[in-house]
């Protein structure tokens, strides 16, 4: 009977383990499609919106953000650049906080690119509020709400963060390290998942002409809620010590591996690409 047993826990240990291997390696499958997406965005937002500026034609910003750019109100104009270039670096720099071999190889460059990113964040997150507090957003008063809770999330996260890697709890550090990576991708997330309905679904459910519609106000708040419950989920799936929640947790990675991949084709070849086709450099 000892036999059995220990022969059954011996077997169940090497499920779990295999079980824990395969979830490590849907979760890096996902994040490398997301960090590509992310780097195709950071250099949308660097060309378009770089581009119109340098050739002081801020007008063009309005194509794409309604009263992005307002004539004679500097403050404004200037909370939007930084906005953008906040935007711009934390894409860019996310990717090399998520490299083991930087974590470990290049301890003080990892240390000081998370503080960059929290910062970027940080500020970002404070822009994102004065916008909508002085200019609201282009879908309403449900925008206004989803974007300020977002942007506190993101100033929450990053506090914790930080608290947490000077207190050497590196392992609650990841944990909201990477919260605070999905909250910051909200913007992103809304885009993405947006342009892949439209694509699959055309304006079902979305009023174009004022965008507005219950699909936009979904997405307003499901942008950062849907990651985190996933990721919370993951958390979750990897400590258990049964293999059938990791199987779950690995399914559904596959299954978001698939959807950011298709939101970030949709995104690309029906927005991104186009205007940055249409630029005159």
């Amino acid at each position: 009977m000892k036999t059995v047993i220990s022969h059954y826990l011996n077997f169940h240990s090497s499920g779990a383990e295999k079980a824990n291997k395969w979830l490590h390696n849907a979760a890096a499958a996902w994040l490398i499609g997301a960090v590509l997406g992310q780097l195709i965005f950071a250099y949308y937002i660097a060309s378009f919106y770089g581009t119109h500026a340098l050739n002081n034609d801020f007008e063009k910003w309005n194509e794409i953000l309604p009263h992005g750019y307002q004539k004679g109100k500097i403050f404004d104009n200037t909370i939007m650049l930084l906005h953008l270039l906040f935007a711009a670096i934390i894409m860019i720099s996310a990717p090399f906080q998520f490299s083991p071999f930087i974590r470990s190889r290049f301890r003080t460059f990892h240390r000081w690119n998370g503080r960059l990113y929290v910062f970027a964040a940080f500020l970002l997150s404070i822009g994102g509020v004065v916008i909508v507090l002085r200019k609201g957003t282009v879908t309403g008063l449900v925008g206004d709400i989803g974007i300020s809770i977002n942007a506190l999330l993101i100033m929450i996260f990053a506090f914790f963060a930080v608290m947490r890697a000077r207190q050497k709890q590196f392992k609650e550090h990841s944990r909201w390290a990477l919260r605070l990576y999905l909250a910051v991708c909200g913007v992103w997330f809304f885009r993405i998942l947006l342009m892949l309905w439209l694509m699959a679904f055309g304006p079902l459910g979305i009023d174009l002409e004022y965008f507005r519609g219950p699909l936009i106000s979904i997405l307003g708040f499901a942008q950062y809620l849907l990651p985190l419950s996933i990721l919370e989920f993951y958390f979750s799936s990897r400590q258990s010590e049964r293999s059938g929640p990791k199987l779950i947790m690995i399914a559904a990675l596959l299954f978001c591996t698939l959807v950011t991949l298709g939101g970030i084709f949709a995104a690309s070849t029906g927005m991104w690409i186009p205007r940055l086709a249409s630029l005159s450099y």
